[in-house]
């Protein structure tokens, strides 16, 4: 039976190989590269149905924006690829940094779609300026750009890093003539010779300060390094200190019974009223100092020096906040830097105004993580003398002295072409703009130029602020004048809001 069934089987039968699938491998070059191709039999395929016309029906293509989210545009070529070529794209705005955005675009070539262009005309229609508060600089200083008073400064320090004025609370304003004191109410008009150096080593006054809590002590600075204090009742001086740098004072300020000095050296020594010596010292500069303010809380005290290094000190700790936990206290500017003005109603924001060759005003906050950068900052290309904030409203009163061109070979110093300065390069070009020897109001926090007045005919050296905190004091040394200018208006009496405990009483 075996013999006859393996007889009868064809050879086919017997060979049959079982069939794998050809797989690549890289030694098979002949696998990988194969010119065979499937036989298809053309007598298999009916070509009947392809007489008739086939048409095919068009999808249109349905928006996906929608009222509030503007649809994403469908870039022609994929500009998002690499990084490179993402950021190339996004400097010429032919893609977004945002899928989602929630305002339409800015150009109208970027629309889009007829939904977007209805969506900006609205806009337009029902978009309103933010109303101006009463006491802004817009409805009193802009409606009468003039001083309205004048007076006469014989002798004012010319350095326009000098303090030779000053507001007392007692509506008394103070100013040094070389080595004379003189004070004037402006109530009834009265001028007091307070007193003058007798001695002419002491040199000739440089900075005044009134004392805050006592409108009647009054601080002056020489240039020499000794500071006095002045009964103004009296007319006499109750104290003599004497600095440890023995070259003209910088700024001051007061904080209760204590009182800040700048010195040459990059000091800042403290003196109490009630003390015949010196109380402390501060050592965190190594130039002249030029600014000191303390916080509207007398917590912090900021410095500044003329290499425009600004330093923050912790009154509870008695040290820099570089010292302690907080990140960031030693902040630098561009140039010296004179103006420092803390925010009345926002504490914890510091404004600083620097000269040449920077010409900036910068905004740093002490609550900032990193406080070593500024929250903001104002280019000017013009010299911040002084800065003042409006206690009634959010503006920033700063002014100036020359101006330059930042895009020249050539800069400007912070005096006029013709005027000498052995401190600063020589061959610079002065520029006039709008700022040169001018009072600017900023507004806060868009930081937008409210108007601009010119102040003097030379440089504004300084100002200060009168006690009600709406007309301000310039002081021009070249001049020998002190303009007052009605700059703000009083605050904005706030009614009481209505509720129902209001209009029903209990009977």
């Amino acid at each position: 039976m075996d013999g006859t069934e393996a007889s009868g089987a064809g050879p086919s039968q017997l060979c049959v190989t079982p069939r794998r699938k050809r797989t690549w491998t890289p030694a098979s070059v002949t696998n990988a590269y194969s010119a065979k191709r499937r036989r298809i039999s053309t007598a298999s395929i009916d070509w009947s149905g392809l007489e008739e016309e086939v048409s095919i029906p068009r999808v249109n293509k349905i928006s996906t924006a929608d009222r509030f989210i503007t649809a994403p545009q469908e870039d022609p070529a994929p500009l998002n690829i690499t990084p490179r070529s993402k950021r190339i794209a996004r400097n010429f705005g032919l893609i977004e940094d945002r899928v989602l955005q929630y305002a339409a675009p800015k150009s109208r070539n970027s629309l889009g779609n007829e939904l977007n262009e209805h969506r900006l005309q609205v806009q337009q229609l029902f978009s309103t300026t933010p109303k101006r508060s009463s006491a802004s600089a817009a409805h009193h200083l802009g409606t009468r750009k003039q001083f309205i008073l004048a007076l006469d400064g014989p002798g004012i320090p010319s350095d326009p890093f000098a303090y030779p004025l000053c507001w007392s609370s007692r509506n008394a304003i103070a100013v040094a003539c070389g080595r004379q004191l003189y004070y004037q109410n402006l109530d009834n008009r009265v001028v007091t010779h307070l007193g003058a150096l007798n001695e002419r080593r002491e040199g000739r006054l440089y900075t005044i300060e009134w004392s805050k809590d006592d409108p009647i002590k009054l601080a002056s600075g020489t240039t020499t390094g000794v500071v006095h204090l002045w009964d103004s009742e009296e007319k006499e001086v109750i104290r003599r200190w004497k600095c440890r740098d023995r070259a003209e004072v910088g700024g001051m300020d007061w904080r209760g019974n204590m009182l800040s000095v700048g010195g040459t050296e990059g000091n800042v020594e403290l003196f109490d009223s009630r003390a015949p010596e010196s109380v402390g010292m501060l050592s965190g500069h190594s130039w002249k100092v030029f600014g000191v303010r303390w916080s509207p809380s007398g917590d912090y005290l900021a410095s500044s020096d003329e290499k425009g290094i600004m330093q923050i000190w912790d009154a509870r700790a008695g040290k820099p906040l570089s010292d302690s936990s907080k990140l960031g206290c030693k902040k630098r500017s561009g140039g010296p830097v004179k103006a420092l003005a803390w925010c009345p109603w926002k504490p914890d924001i510091l404004a600083s105004g620097s000269t040449y060759p920077e010409g900036s005003i910068r905004f740093w906050s002490v609550n900032a993580s990193d406080a070593t950068l500024p929250q903001s900052t104002i280019r000017m290309d013009t010299s911040v003398t002084s800065l003042i904030w409006s206690p009634h409203c959010k503006e920033l009163l700063s002014t100036h002295g020359s101006s330059w061109n930042p895009h020249s070979s050539h800069s400007t110093p912070n005096l006029h072409a013709d005027d000498v300065d052995t401190t600063m390069p020589r061959g610079h070009l002065y520029t006039k703009t709008k700022y040169t020897d001018s009072i600017t109001i900023h507004s806060w926090p868009s930081l937008k130029p409210v108007l601009s007045v010119p102040a003097h005919l030379r440089p504004v050296g300084h100002s200060c602020l009168s006690p009600d905190g709406t007309k301000v004091f310039t002081i021009c040394p070249d001049e020998e004048s002190m303009k007052m200018w009605e700059v703000w208006g009083p605050p904005a009496k706030l009614e009481p809001r209505e509720s129902v405990f209001t209009k029903c009483g209990i009977r």
